[in-house]
């Protein structure tokens, strides 16, 4: 089957008035990694959990834009399964939104969730965490592309 593996995580920082997002795609050319922060204002009540499902949103977009068939996130937010599958009711318009477009999103593209704990030293979920971090300092989200063409990570 034609499917790509990706980290996803979130991040917030309150003195920026800012969430960002790290994804970490483990492409067949190497590790590509993206990364892009938001501020809307109804957006940051959720602090991180904003760029936890924007990761998530914007892995599935990549992936989708590069023809693959599946694709297997992993997280350490359970909500980013959760809210797509049903264990957790959706409160609000994010959650709502987010819960909607990747279900959307799932009739093209099989989406395969699997859950880390967070900061146990598990190499990919710690780069998309750090990517994440990096995220803080840019200005939006990047636009959608194939991953062949996000920058391939240097180690």
């Amino acid at each position: 089957m034609n499917e790509i593996t990706v980290y996803v995580d979130g991040s917030y920082n309150d003195a920026l008035k800012k969430y960002a997002f790290g994804c970490v795609f483990l492409s067949p050319e190497g590790v590509r990694c993206a990364c892009g922060s938001g501020n809307n204002p109804d957006s940051l009540k959720s602090r991180n959990v904003t760029g936890e499902m924007l990761g998530a949103m914007y892995a599935v977009q990549c992936a989708r834009k590069s023809g693959y068939d599946a694709i297997h996130i992993y997280y350490d937010y359970s909500g980013i399964e959760d809210w797509v599958t049903g264990a957790w009711k959706t409160k609000n318009d994010l959650t709502k939104k987010y819960a909607a477009a990747m279900r959307g999103w799932g009739q093209e593209i099989t989406l395969h969730f699997h859950k880390v704990v967070a900061h146990t030293n598990v190499t990919y979920n710690e780069l998309a965490d750090e990517m994440a971090k990096k995220g803080l300092e840019t200005d939006g989200i990047p636009a959608i592309r194939p991953v062949s063409e996000i920058e391939i990570h240097e180690a």
